[in-house]
């Protein structure tokens, strides 16, 4: 369910969605609007909104309701979320089913969930102000947050199932790392989709002709404020996009050799389906990416930018399983 989650809010996202609800009501916001007269109160409140008076001025009726089902759904499916973990959670603690290191865990995944969904409003009123988008920073920052709160959850399912370990500390420490640059890897590309970063280089494998965009090297650029605002400059939303890809090189290049490594040593039936999974997802992933950037033109594909997403954290998720069986129980 959070992943389906992680996949509805990049649909929200690359379709300008994230911005037609603005308020945050969590019990009365679960109703939404059921008529005409109520549909017009919405729309005059996203019509108060920077999006709306710089970016969609005359938009129609029509077209916000569309903007507003993907807000709905996406918070909608939130509070699904919430119902459904809840329930069984209270019934199995009150039953006395769950050991005292699983009920740390559950707690745990409560105060992390709510960590994701605070920050999601604050993502959100970061586009309600004076800028027609949400922080990059922000967003990505919620992404990451949902990102840990998926890990946690799935290293909590294999701490459940009776797995054989394989004690190879050198690969255990290989794996670790390579856990750590895909979870970086994700954060930048949560920048590079807020930032809208693809639409300024979408050719590969070069960068509109550069292996390195030349403004990079201009130092004029290297300002504080390029930083902070990037969107009144090239600069920032080009370094992050340059660091995506080539972080993506090496990344690539390493799990090559961490695949080649692992065909060493005697491994499981379930390590060698997790070995399969880890090269599907990543040629899927590598294809994705450079779907993602050619078609970025004037606009980021939805398609193709929310399965480069997904992809990419189910490709964090097989990097834990190693990180998890090659180590001492």
């Amino acid at each position: 369910m959070i992943l389906l989650q992680i996949l509805i809010g990049g649909v929200t996202r690359l379709t300008g969605s994230g911005l037609s609800i603005t308020k945050w009501e969590i019990i009365t916001g679960t109703i939404p609007p059921l008529n005409e007269p109520d549909w017009n109160i919405e729309f005059d409140k996203y019509k108060e909104t920077p999006q709306y008076q710089k970016i969609n001025k005359g938009m129609s009726l029509q077209d916000f309701k569309f903007i507003y089902f993907w807000e709905y759904f996406h918070r909608l499916w939130a509070r699904l979320m919430g119902f459904v973990f809840l329930m069984p959670a209270i019934f199995f603690w009150v039953r006395g089913h769950f050991p005292p290191w699983l009920k740390k865990r559950v707690v745990m995944v409560f105060v992390l969930a709510a960590l994701v969904a605070s920050f999601g409003w604050i993502m959100v009123a970061s586009g309600l102000i004076d800028r027609p988008w949400v922080s990059a920073y922000r967003l990505s920052f919620h992404l990451i947050l949902a990102v840990i709160l998926l890990a946690y959850l799935f290293w909590t399912i294999l701490k459940c199932y009776p797995l054989k370990f394989i004690h190879n500390p050198s690969l255990n420490r290989f794996a670790t790392f390579l856990s750590g640059g895909l979870f970086v890897q994700i954060f930048l590309g949560g920048m590079v989709s807020g930032m809208k970063a693809a639409l300024l280089y979408p050719t590969f494998p070069m960068m509109k002709g550069e292996w390195i965009p030349s403004i990079l090297f201009n130092s004029s650029y290297w300002k504080v404020d390029n930083f902070i605002h990037y969107e009144n400059s090239p600069f920032f939303p080009a370094l992050v996009h340059t660091v995506h890809r080539l972080w993506a090189y090496v990344l690539t290049i390493l799990i090559v050799w961490f695949i080649y490594r692992l065909r060493r040593i005697q491994l499981t039936s379930f390590l060698r389906f997790s070995q399969t999974m880890f090269i599907v997802m990543l040629i899927t992933q590598i294809l994705l990416g450079i779907l993602t950037v050619l078609n970025s033109v004037g606009m980021v594909p939805v398609f193709y930018g929310v399965a480069h997403q997904v992809v990419g954290i189910i490709l964090f998720c097989v990097s834990l399983i190693f990180v998890y069986v090659l180590r001492k129980r």
